[in-house]
């Protein structure tokens, strides 16, 4: 599979990476374990080189279980992971002052096994008044110290990246894009690009709506469950919503049949050729999945046929 730079570091990103967030979160469970090693066995024999994760998944649960696979996979196997300002839904975080910064990173490798980090990033900005320059400068001294090989930022602005890269060079932020959401980050992705920073893309499977799996299937998941009163229900799934995100699915499902492809990946494969995009990462709990997903990266796709995936998007939710 081709591989991607992440800024001016030596570290190369398969197209397609790995969600690991849903690999499982409990390292007592024997069939958490056995999942994640099913699904990173798969996405490594197809050429996928590197997964995502957090210690705000699960309470850093993710971590631990992934790095309990780690030893099963080519030592040049690549981790990425983010240190979190605070707690969030899914899970706990050490906070942005450098010392927790660094005892975060020192956690992180506990888990994971490793004596070093791949990528590691600040998961989301902080609201509690730290100074980014505190925070980004404690990120730096950890490259400088050989516990980290690649820093970046998740879920931030273009301003803030922008002092953290006059401070001292951003090597790769994660944002979320895909055929149904985060349309309008385009530019700023784009203009990531431009800087020589690599762009890791979150959600690029619209959390299942841009797959084989039908509609209503995926929407049941969430109606009912406290996430129905998320932004990302109210964007795609809600009164209004829902019925032009089924548009876009059942457009990509025809079109899929035309060239020979799954929804997902035509999405994925899509995403390859947006400007400034490096590798996005759909996450899946199944090897079949992962494998899937994974050929997106050698898949062709004609001028004529990206033009129809482009037609697509009026009809989503963002233009409804």
């Amino acid at each position: 599979m081709e591989q991607r730079q992440v800024g001016s570091t030596d570290v190369r990103l398969s197209a397609i990476g790995l969600g690991g967030a849903w690999l499982g979160h409990d390292l007592d469970d024997p069939s958490h374990v056995a999942r994640a090693a099913a699904v990173l066995g798969t996405a490594c024999d197809e050429g996928v080189n590197w997964v995502d994760t957090s210690e705000n998944y699960f309470d850093a649960g993710n971590e631990s279980v992934i790095g309990a696979v780690l030893p099963t996979l080519p030592e040049t196997f690549i981790v990425c992971s983010k240190v979190a300002p605070g707690a969030h839904r899914s899970g706990g975080g050490s906070g942005f002052r450098p010392e927790q910064v660094r005892r975060a990173c020192e956690m992180s490798l506990l888990r994971l096994g490793r004596d070093h980090l791949d990528l590691y990033l600040l998961h989301w900005p902080d609201e509690t008044g730290v100074p980014l320059e505190d925070t980004w400068a404690a990120m730096a001294s950890l490259v400088d110290d050989g516990l980290v090989r690649a820093i970046g930022l998740s879920n931030y602005e273009q301003e803030d990246i922008d002092r953290c890269h006059r401070q001292r060079p951003v090597d790769v932020i994660q944002a979320g894009l895909s055929l149904l959401d985060y349309l309008d980050d385009r530019g700023l992705i784009a203009w990531c690009g431009r800087q020589g920073i690599a762009v890791t893309i979150y959600d690029p499977l619209a959390s299942g709506l841009l797959t084989e799996t039908p509609f209503e299937e995926v929407r049941d998941r969430w109606v009912g469950t406290p996430w129905e009163g998320s932004p990302f229900f109210e964007r795609l799934l809600s009164d209004g919503k829902a019925e032009s995100t089924r548009r876009v699915q059942d457009g990509l499902r025809t079109i899929g049949k035309e060239v020979g492809a799954s929804v997902s990946q035509l999405a994925l494969a899509w995403l390859l050729r947006q400007p400034g995009v490096t590798s996005p990462i759909p996450g899946t709990r199944r090897a079949e999945r992962a494998r899937e997903n994974a050929r997106a990266a050698y898949l062709q796709l004609s001028d004529s046929t990206l033009r129809a995936i482009d037609d697509l998007i009026p009809l989503g939710p963002a233009f409804a």
